[in-house]
């Protein structure tokens, strides 16, 4: 019987963030936007734990993107993933990309769940040309108050949930990750994998979980 595999984006099959990489190349191109949000930066640090991580999100993505059309945004993400991907083999963590195609070859389940936008992951996973993959479930945009705003923003326990939408309920086989942030999917798997963990990630995750594989490239 096919199990049901569970891969995090960001950290964990590619290095960097993608959401922050283009949120950023969004917020240089006018000191209108800049200046804002390094002027917000102190009170929106005091609402980075990851069960608030929305508000912070929702403010720079809207700070990003208000007063751009729809065309616009298009083209600043197909120019952003051009540059992001570049060099696919120096982007990709390979040690979890071949965990993932291992699991692919398998006949597993193989979820990518991730709090970019969807469409911005999948562009990604395109050029770096990653295999195909059971789905891609990711953060949800709309437009609003001029610009665009998170829908769902699929972040911490937010992941399990929309996992459950899809039809996908613990407890899960595997799941791979960088990040505490992931703790609610990590803990609903009955095998845990964090590849590459920050120190203070390994701390945690051992302090909450106990057991579980660490991988690197």
């Amino acid at each position: 019987m096919s199990r049901i595999v569970l891969f995090d984006f960001d950290g964990t099959l590619i290095r960097g963030d993608c959401v922050t990489g283009l949120l950023r190349r969004l917020l240089r191109t006018t000191y209108w936007r800049w200046v804002p949000a390094l002027l917000a930066m102190p009170l929106i640090l005091g609402f980075l734990w990851w069960r608030t991580a929305q508000l912070p999100a929702m403010f720079y993505l809207w700070l990003a993107m208000v007063g751009r059309s729809e065309v616009e945004y298009r083209q600043a993400c197909a120019a952003f993933v051009a540059d992001f991907t570049r060099d696919p083999q120096q982007r990709v963590i390979q040690v979890a990309m071949q965990r993932l195609r291992a699991h692919v070859a398998a006949g597993d389940r193989v979820y990518i769940v991730t709090a970019a936008n969807e469409s911005l992951a999948q562009a990604i996973w395109a050029a770096i040309d990653g295999p195909p993959v059971t789905a891609l479930i990711g953060s949800q945009l709309r437009r609003g108050l001029g610009g665009w705003l998170w829908v769902f923003h699929c972040i911490g326990p937010r992941k399990v949930r929309a996992l459950a939408r899809a039809g996908v309920r613990p407890p899960y086989d595997v799941a791979y990750s960088d990040s505490s942030k992931d703790l609610p999917m990590l803990r609903a798997a009955r095998q845990r994998v964090l590849v590459e963990p920050s120190a203070r990630t390994l701390r945690r995750v051992r302090r909450e979980l106990g057991e579980f594989e660490l991988i690197r490239d």
